[in-house]
């Protein structure tokens, strides 16, 4: 769904959430599913899943090597050219 008020999964037609979509759980899925996502532990399991994978298949880690050199920056000014330091981000 395009409106950030909805739950991003509420599409992906997860079992874990079809206790929701029924005629007697209807004002679960308007306070919760609409809006109310964030206190929903099932929402933030789907996006740990998202992000990590499950037990049964784990995302492979993402390793950094470390900060990338940073490129040195010359400006000028009154017709001298002056270097900049970098102070990180």
């Amino acid at each position: 769904m395009s409106d950030s008020n909805h739950c991003p999964h509420i599409d992906r037609g997860d079992h874990r959430c079809s206790h929701r979509f029924t005629l007697s759980s209807a004002e679960q899925v308007y306070s919760v599913c609409c809006g109310g996502q964030h206190g929903c532990a099932t929402f933030h399991r789907l996006n740990m899943e998202l992000a990590y994978g499950t037990l049964d298949a784990p995302k492979p880690a993402v390793r950094r090597v470390g900060m990338p050199a940073a490129t040195p920056l010359t400006v000028s000014a009154d017709a001298r050219s002056k270097a900049v330091r970098n102070l990180g981000a």
